[in-house]
């Protein structure tokens, strides 16, 4: 690598080389390189133009990181020699780990380390800015390392208290499980309860349909008991009432037995006294016949034999 730096830059003889040094590392060089950090020392070199910048940074088929680093890489290909230099230049100045790891060397800020893409003077004060930049980074870098390590002792407490909560968790999980078991046991005897308390109304209200009824049968005995009087009263009214029409249809009995009897009584007394009359009448006749002539005799005869015809 030495004698690369030291050969002419416009000598191609290593330009191979270097590329297959730096294609070999493509992969590595892509995932780690931030484009904007080292397209700064580019433009000063002259490898990359504005355009090109804008192009890498901002161009919307580029996605991610990688895939502008690696557009960053096809760009310099096409400057030769010179893009692959600068290149390992801005790697030694920015990532000097990763330099290290490309080419096996240690990274130098000695100005003779470098290409020469630079002139002297705006090298070092590159170097200056590269310098101050990286310390304020330090710097910053310095302060989020505090920031995370508070961050990391906090997370370590939060994670010690989850811990914690989680043994209570744990506890109360068991605890909970527990009183689960207990409610679906109480659970189980409520409903046992509520089937007794369901048996004991059915026997509570036939209880009190019994009571409903016995109430009443007591209500009309206390109203029988209340009111003898008047039972007695309308039972008497009712058996004289029947007794009386017994009577009346005795009494009415009789009485057509007497009205009948007392008929037969006048039609034996008429038929006597009928049969008193007649023989009055024959007596009578009789005298009359004595006392008569012959002639007039027969004729009395004859008319009294009609008569009795009559008569019977």
């Amino acid at each position: 690598w030495t004698a690369l730096c030291k050969q002419d830059l416009t000598n191609n003889d290593y330009q191979e080389e270097l590329w297959e040094l730096i294609n070999d590392n493509r992969h590595r060089i892509s995932l780690d390189v931030r484009p904007c950090i080292v397209i700064p020392y580019l433009r000063q070199a002259r490898v990359l133009t504005e355009m090109d910048e804008d192009e890498i940074l901002s161009c919307h088929s580029l996605t991610n990181r990688s895939m502008r680093t690696s557009y960053m890489i096809d760009l310099l290909r096409t400057q030769g020699r010179n893009g692959a230099v600068a290149l390992l230049d801005g790697l030694m100045i920015h990532y000097p780990t990763l330099y290290t790891q490309v080419t096996g060397r240690k990274p130098s800020t000695e100005p003779s380390r470098f290409s020469g893409l630079i002139k002297y003077s705006e090298l070092t004060e590159y170097l200056v800015r590269a310098v101050t930049g990286m310390q304020k980074e330090l710097q910053e870098a310095r302060s989020e390392a505090g920031r995370k390590s508070a961050r990391c002792t906090s997370l370590e407490t939060e994670l010690s208290q989850i811990m914690e909560h989680e043994e209570k968790s744990r506890y109360l999980q068991t605890e909970n499980e527990r009183m689960q078991r207990q409610i679906r046991t109480l659970q189980r005897e409520i409903t046992k309860m509520k089937d007794e308390k369901c048996d004991f109304y059915v026997r509570y209200t036939a209880a009190i349909e019994e009571k409903s009824a016995v109430n009443m049968r007591l209500h009309d005995l206390t109203l029988q008991v209340g009111f003898p009087e008047t039972l007695i009263s309308s039972y008497y009214t009712y058996i004289n009432n029947v007794l009386l029409h017994q009577a009346r249809n005795d009494i009415l009995a009789q009485d057509l037995a007497e009205a009948i009897g007392s008929q037969a009584e006048l039609a034996e007394q008429l038929q006597s006294y009928r049969e008193e009359n007649e023989q009055l009448h024959r007596d009578k006749q009789l005298v009359r016949l004595e006392t008569c002539p012959n002639d007039k005799r027969l004729r009395f005869l004859s008319n009294y034999s009609l008569y009795y015809l009559y008569m019977y």
